[in-house]
């Protein structure tokens, strides 16, 4: 198994994207990673406080909700790298669903209250939140010129040459997980594997995984 970086798992998250290094090496001082918890653990329930934003390092977590017959209905997973309850940092809510390991799993995180005290004790800090916020919004709004009157299949293209020019390489690693890109491009999941076999199809990539080849 690879090293666990501590810093690599909390620039990992999208909040914190755009942040530089010394503020996030501020946020791992608050961070706990690699916490162990065996499968068929719940780690929240429906009802229980947002208290803290969680990263997956290893393993799997299976997002649910109880119907009205309290039968079990599986929204999503988290697999590895996913983050989960970004609001958490920032919001008194109470969590809609359950999250239970369906494997072995390490978890990191970082709680509210450690969060906020930070944020408190480190004036800078906050000032660099939110000039990370201020430029995720204007990327925002950016995408939405770029994305919006594009069909799914057509934006999914976008993104993946648009990645590919940034990056520099026509072979890469999706740089999100794949309900993290379904969701930036404002499509279901579902649509996003759609979009990807029809790529594939059409000859315009070869995919393994998270790694993209555009031809």
């Amino acid at each position: 198994m690879a090293d666990h970086s501590a810093f690599e798992c909390v620039q990992s998250a999208p909040i914190f994207v755009g942040l530089d290094d010394d503020t996030i090496k501020k946020l791992t001082t608050i961070s706990t990673h690699q916490e162990r918890f065996a499968a068929g653990t719940t780690l929240y329930s429906a009802g229980s406080d947002v208290d803290r934003l969680l990263v997956v390092d290893r393993g799997r977590i299976k997002i649910y909700r109880l119907d009205e017959d309290g039968q079990e209905q599986i929204l999503y997973f988290l697999d590895e790298h996913a983050v989960d309850s970004e609001a958490a940092l920032f919001t008194n809510a109470t969590h809609q669903n359950f999250a239970e390991t369906v494997e072995d799993s390490l978890v990191c995180s970082i709680r509210k209250s450690d969060f906020q005290n930070l944020l408190e004790k480190t004036p800078t800090l906050a000032v660099s939140i939110i000039n990370a916020f201020g430029n995720r919004l204007t990327d925002l709004e950016n995408r939405s010129a770029r994305y919006g009157t594009l069909t799914a299949h057509d934006r999914l293209a976008k993104y993946l040459e648009d990645t590919a020019g940034r990056i520099g390489s026509r072979y890469f690693k999706l740089p999100l997980s794949k309900r993290d890109l379904a969701n930036w491009l404002s499509i279901t999941p579902e649509t996003l594997s759609r979009q990807f076999s029809k790529l594939n199809q059409e000859g315009k990539i070869v995919m393994a995984g998270r790694m993209i080849k555009l031809i």
